[in-house]
């Protein structure tokens, strides 16, 4: 059975492979995932920081601003809209102001607990949401590229018509992972040198 502390060994394994301590810059982008950021933090240390995936923000702020006012409204698109804008241009610490000024409107309740919910999600997680710092250093801010090559990644076993054991899936996912990461010559190389 795979548990957090195993995933994380075997990350820190798999990064120590790749040489991640000699990247110039090394940034994570993560779901907001309390266990994902520990085992990040513990076996990875020389991560420069740890970017909340922007989506994953949104996910929290278009949630809370639909119980707040009405699935799909104008009221949630004004709300959720401003939220956002100002996380991605302002930064976070903008955020609380914004809430707050809702929150204070209801002094129980689903709205209130729902935007005090929203508040301790952001905070929590405030030094991963330097969104305007990270765009300066043109990094990504969202991991849409990342699973969007899982899907790629995994086409080839789900295919109409493929049936594969776990040894099998395990076999053409690391031949698909080779190519896919420009080291096929590389391996087999070193495979025709052991040889």
């Amino acid at each position: 059975m795979v548990t957090h502390q195993v995933l994380g060994r075997l990350v820190r394994r798999e990064a120590s492979r790749l040489g991640i301590g000699s990247a110039d810059e090394k940034v994570a982008i993560v779901d907001g995932a309390e266990w994902i950021a520990k085992q990040l933090n513990s076996n990875l240390p020389v991560l420069d920081i740890l970017i909340l995936d922007f989506y994953h923000l949104s996910e929290h702020i278009w949630l809370a601003s639909n119980k707040c006012f009405g699935q799909d409204t104008e009221a949630v698109k004004q709300f959720a809209g401003t939220l956002l804008h100002l996380a991605k241009h302002d930064g976070v610490g903008s955020l609380p102001g914004a809430v707050e000024s809702e929150r204070k409107k209801y002094r129980r309740g689903i709205k209130r607990k729902t935007l005090n919910e929203l508040m301790g999600y952001i905070g929590h997680r405030a030094s991963m949401c330097d969104y305007p710092g990270y765009r300066n250093k043109g990094w990504q801010l969202g991991s849409g590229p990342t699973e969007a090559m899982c899907k790629v990644l995994t086409y080839r076993l789900k295919g109409a018509g493929m049936r594969w054991d776990k040894y099998g899936a395990d076999a053409i996912m690391a031949l698909i992972a080779l190519r896919q990461s420009n080291t096929w010559e590389s391996y087999w190389e070193g495979r025709k040198r052991a040889a």
